[in-house]
């Protein structure tokens, strides 16, 4: 990898994230080829990149003179008390289970049908639904829809499927060191511990606790359906590894001598320790990667 690189890390980090921004221009272009385009969904695993691929889409397709209204899957859950419950105690975001498919349903054939209709709004602080938000259609409206639930069958039953164009961002990259690979997965991890610990007061032993909740839900629920997906995106930066490195590091370092997960994190701290440090100041703002590390 390291041979491949350009002269500066500056050229590295712009590679990269073109490779990334001619995904977005193809994907734009396969949308708009499509007759009577009126639902994009937008799906991936934890940490993938959704909402910074969702805005860039829509920033895409306005310009292209579509009329973009998006909705997340997030509004449509149940009030925490009565959404499942894992084995491990914590409440289960992610099954279909979580979601109030009746107010689903019905927001969506009325955003189908191109009808007035009031969307709910989830407030994550209460755990309660806090307020609405009115939808009114307009001459070339198109409606994403983002969430890990997208792809869920039966979200999908419900999209007219000639009428829908499906995404599913995935960071397929994986990192080889002499310790070990750095898998695909274990980036998003290093991508959500580092995120978290930034904008979620979560802790390392916190984040590390609910990760194996979150990868069965993955395996369950989401990699089956991605082949289902009419677009594919690569999300993942061939230089992050190296700009998170040492905010993973700090994020991992205090995490307790005796916890349960310090074999895993001492792991993940041997193959990091064979990666080459990189700053990240020549990262875009606007970069997929900035919803990870933070803005400069």
């Amino acid at each position: 990898m390291e041979q491949n690189r350009p002269n500066s890390i500056a050229d590295y980090i712009g590679s990269c994230e073109a490779r990334y921004t001619a995904q977005i221009i193809d994907a734009v272009n396969t949308l708009l080829s499509v007759p009577h385009l009126q639902i994009i969904t937008v799906t991936g695993p934890t940490c993938s990149g959704k909402t910074t691929t969702a805005r860039l889409l829509t920033s895409a397709l306005e310009a292209a003179g579509r009329c973009v209204f998006p909705v997340s899957f997030d509004d449509f859950f149940k009030n925490r008390a009565c959404l499942p419950i894992l084995p491990s105690g914590r409440v289960d975001y992610d099954t279909v289970a979580a979601l109030d498919m009746e107010t689903l349903t019905r927001c969506l054939d009325s955003l189908i049908a191109e009808e007035r209709c009031e969307l709910p709004l989830f407030d994550f602080k209460t755990g309660c639904r806090g307020g609405v938000c009115l939808y009114e259609p307009r001459e070339n409206d198109v409606i994403l829809l983002e969430g890990i639930q997208a792809m869920y069958p039966e979200v999908r039953m419900h999209l007219p499927h000639e009428m829908t164009r499906s995404i599913a961002i995935l960071p397929e990259l994986s990192v080889p060191t002499p310790a070990g690979d750095l898998t695909a997965r274990e980036l998003r991890l290093l991508r959500r511990l580092v995120r978290d610990a930034r904008t979620r007061n979560s802790d390392a032993e916190m984040t590390l606790s609910m990760w194996e909740d979150v990868c069965a839900n993955e395996d369950a629920n989401i990699y089956p359906y991605l082949d289902c997906a009419d677009i594919r995106i690569d999300s993942s930066m061939a230089y992050e590894v190296g700009v998170i490195r040492p905010m993973a590091e700090a994020v991992l370092s205090g995490l307790p001598r005796d916890s349960v997960h310090r074999a895993y994190a001492d792991s993940l701290l041997a193959r990091l320790s064979h990666i080459d440090i990189l700053p990240p100041d020549d990262i875009p703002d606007d970069s997929v990667f900035r919803e990870f590390i933070g803005q400069r």
